[in-house]
């Protein structure tokens, strides 16, 4: 169930975005290790957003998983997730922020019913 949601003020064209959102979905599966048909991806591009100070390119992300991140993993993940970051959004690094979750299993629903 990891959902991962970038916002970033730089402007993406909604088929692109499609692309960028399923190289990421790929890539969160395989560091996760979880099933890619439950990883959700959602871009939210051209957004107003001011990174210290600056319109410049910035963005933050939230990933949000039950199990999986946390602790060192969090790093390993940022390692994979950054160039990406700026490969596909121009983004560098010292103006993202990726925030990361661990949601309970009792915490999120899916088809009906949480996952406890």
């Amino acid at each position: 169930m990891p959902i991962f949601s970038i916002h970033t003020n730089v402007p993406v064209e909604a088929s692109k975005a499609t692309e960028i959102a399923k190289e990421f979905s790929k890539v969160i599966a395989r560091i996760l290790g979880k099933p890619e048909s439950y990883v959700s991806v959602h871009i939210q591009a051209g957004s107003s957003l001011v990174f210290g100070g600056s319109s410049d390119p910035a963005g933050y992300a939230v990933l949000k998983s039950i199990g999986g991140v946390g602790g060192k993993k969090n790093n390993d993940h940022s390692q994979e997730l950054f160039p990406l970051v700026e490969k596909f959004f121009g983004i560098p690094g010292n103006r993202f922020y990726i925030e990361y979750i661990n949601i309970g299993a009792a915490d999120i629903a899916f088809s009906g019913a949480t996952f406890a």
